[in-house]
């Protein structure tokens, strides 16, 4: 415990003082990277004193960019004995204050979701609420569009998700989201395979005087989706479309019309997968 040691603490950064409706025009990071040197004693001190920190007092901060460099770094760091202050990244840090504003933004979710065999999901991913508040410099927030949940993992899914997300922590104190979390709701249910037989096939704004018969005239849809889902769908939620001008090349021989489907299910197969088609004068 007598040898000389060098360590590296993560310590928070405090702001004292901070002026009501103000806040930081720079990105101050909430923690520093502190290197210290010394005995194993005063080593070991470090790690059972509570509370240790970086502090900056802003109540004398304007408009005017004002700056601490690590030379600074005694006045601002107090410690109840003689350990080495080395050294502190970032070496130096930029202050000064901006007027604050708040701004609300949609939520980002940032999660990763892996399903059960014969799961998946049904519908979007829902936030409640869907946006939030930010507060901070108005110079930061004006580029802000959106804000992101932590990163979350939900692996072998086999039922819904309904819980509590948290907001990311942003990394400085230029900006902050007003409340901490979000509720997550993802439909999660046992999917499955329906045909929905006889879909007609039209054309897409066809001349007064011209119609288009399709060999065959219908068609048959494979869509795979949640049980629930599916069991609510019928043949009017699809829609088989030709585009006129496609028929109209030189090389038409057949079509493959665009299918038109509800967004939360696939159409994992089509029966037939091409037509032949005759165009002839409007009787």
């Amino acid at each position: 415990m007598r040898y000389d040691y060098t360590v590296v603490e993560q310590m928070p950064v405090v702001l004292e003082n901070l002026k009501p409706g103000k806040a930081l025009r720079y990105p101050v990071p909430k923690h520093v990277s502190v290197r210290f040197r010394g005995s194993g004693w005063l080593i070991a001190g470090l790690y059972l004193t509570p509370g240790l920190s970086y502090f900056i007092d802003v109540s004398s901060l304007g408009a005017e960019r004002f700056m601490i460099s690590g030379r600074d770094l005694p006045e601002h760091v107090k410690l109840p004995f003689a350990v080495q202050l080395v050294d502190i990244l970032p070496e130096t840090l930029h202050l000064a204050l901006d007027d604050y504003v708040e701004k609300r933004v949609p939520v980002l979710p940032r999660i990763v979701v892996d399903f059960h065999e014969g799961y998946g999901q049904v519908g979007p991913v829902n936030c409640a609420p869907e946006s939030v508040v930010l507060g901070g410099a108005k110079s930061h927030l004006d580029a802000i569009q959106e804000w992101p949940t932590v990163y979350s993992r939900f692996s072998n899914l086999r039922s819904s998700i309904d819980a509590d997300i948290e907001l990311e922590e942003p990394s400085n104190f230029s900006v902050s989201p007003i409340q901490k979390e979000v509720r997550l709701q993802v439909n999660v249910q046992p999917f499955a395979e329906k045909i929905f037989s006889g879909i007609p096939i039209t054309v897409a704004t066809p001349p007064l005087n011209r119609e288009v018969i399709f060999v065959p005239p219908r068609m048959d849809l494979i869509v795979r989706g949640g049980i629930d889902q599916l069991a609510r769908l019928t043949n009017a939620n699809f829609d088989a479309v030709v585009q006129y001008e496609s028929l109209l090349r030189d090389d038409a021989e057949f079509v493959v019309p665009s299918i038109l489907a509800p967004p939360e299910v696939k159409i994992v197969g089509r029966k037939p997968e091409k037509f032949k088609f005759i165009i002839r004068k409007r009787l």
